[in-house]
């Protein structure tokens, strides 16, 4: 079997904010105190970012937080939130504490990419995993924590429910966006009539359209569609995302190459509140499961000493993160799904066993 470890993830492809400042949970710090009995002892660390993120008693975590037209290098609506969480749930493992999780924003991926190359950031949730900015940035990207994809934002009153409906339809993107280029290449060979297409500079511009009735439809990542429809307020029902896209492009953390034992932390962050979310382990119970007797959530509880030594965390650091954050669904639903203004179905971004496209490695014995 692979290491734990080095396994690796083969998935294609400046203001320092106080934390509850994006999208704070419940008294999180409580919650960790309830199942951690006040110890946090661990061996010393293999990760280099790990010591020194010990020793400044803070994690710096970048997020992206949309400004109001679309970068021509960005495509994610504002996941911020959705980031920070993940962030407090490392802070939860490394500290015991949410409110050691720091945030410096930017304002889009490129400048977010930059501030990690440049350690101004030890981590970015989130980005979309490149390979090509991976080796210009010197950086590297971990499991997924959110698939969004190209859709499609209509309005009701004109019967468009799937993808086919947009033949001779007029549809609105932002120029030169990485929206435009996708639309030719992605949905015309599925029109049997040629939409067409009206390009603006702002996005204010094209929203306005839409409701004006300028534009059938505008394109972009679902997760900005959701941000746009939003932003309609009492309008908002007025308007559906189409269930179909035209391309998959996967929310991930990223974090400096170099570090593997850092790199494997920020990757099990993900997997185990995915894992959490497998195993029936959620925020309001995971103080209850210190008795039982499931293999897989004695390790990710801590009960049976798993790889909380290995990756310079404790053994019970997972307990923590889920009474912080709640596992992955529970995440989800808080800042992007039915629990939130953006109120997006769960789709591919489920885990795997429930349909999605998000997997994680299995929770077994390491070796």
């Amino acid at each position: 079997m692979k290491s734990l470890l080095t396994a690796p993830l083969a998935f294609v492809a400046a203001a320092l904010l106080a934390c509850p400042a994006i999208g704070a949970t419940r008294d999180a710090a409580t919650a960790i105190a309830e199942v951690s009995g006040g110890s946090m002892q661990t061996d010393a660390s293999s990760s280099q970012t790990l010591d020194r993120v010990r020793r400044s008693g803070t994690l710096v975590c970048g997020v992206v937080i949309d400004e109001d037209d679309i970068s021509e290098a960005d495509t994610h609506g504002n996941l911020s939130k959705l980031g920070a969480d993940y962030c407090r749930a490392m802070a939860a493992e490394i500290f015991g504490d949410v409110n050691k999780a720091r945030f410096v924003s930017s304002s889009d991926e490129p400048a977010a990419l930059a501030a990690l190359r440049d350690g101004k950031t030890d981590v970015l949730f989130g980005a979309t995993p490149n390979p090509v900015l991976g080796m210009v940035y010197h950086l590297a990207f971990g499991p997924p924590i959110l698939i969004d994809g190209q859709g499609f934002l209509v309005a009701n009153r004109l019967g468009i429910r799937t993808l086919a409906d947009l033949g001779g339809r007029n549809v609105c993107f932002i120029n030169a966006s990485p929206p435009e280029q996708t639309l030719y290449d992605s949905l015309e060979p599925r029109l049997k009539k040629r939409e067409n297409r009206f390009p603006y500079s702002e996005r204010g511009e094209m929203d306005i359209a839409l409701l004006d009735g300028h534009c059938d439809a505008i394109t972009g990542d679902i997760s900005w569609m959701a941000n746009v429809r939003a932003s309609f307020g009492k309008r908002a029902s007025e308007f559906s995302i189409l269930p179909d896209t035209v391309s998959i492009d996967p929310f991930s953390p990223a974090y400096r190459t170099g570090d593997p034992g850092w790199a494997a932390l920020v990757d099990w962050t993900v997997w185990a509140a995915q894992q959490a979310e497998a195993h029936g382990i959620t925020q309001a119970n995971v103080a209850t499961l210190g008795r039982s007797t499931d293999p897989v959530v004695q390790r990710l509880v801590g009960t049976s000493p798993w790889i909380g030594r290995t990756l310079g965390i404790p053994d019970n650091a997972f307990q923590h993160a889920v009474a912080a954050v709640g596992n992955s669904g529970e995440i989800y639903q808080r800042n992007v799904g039915s629990g939130s203004d953006l109120d997006l179905p769960r789709g591919r971004s489920a885990l795997a066993e429930q349909g999605g496209l998000l997997w994680s490695l299995p929770v077994e014995p390491s070796q």
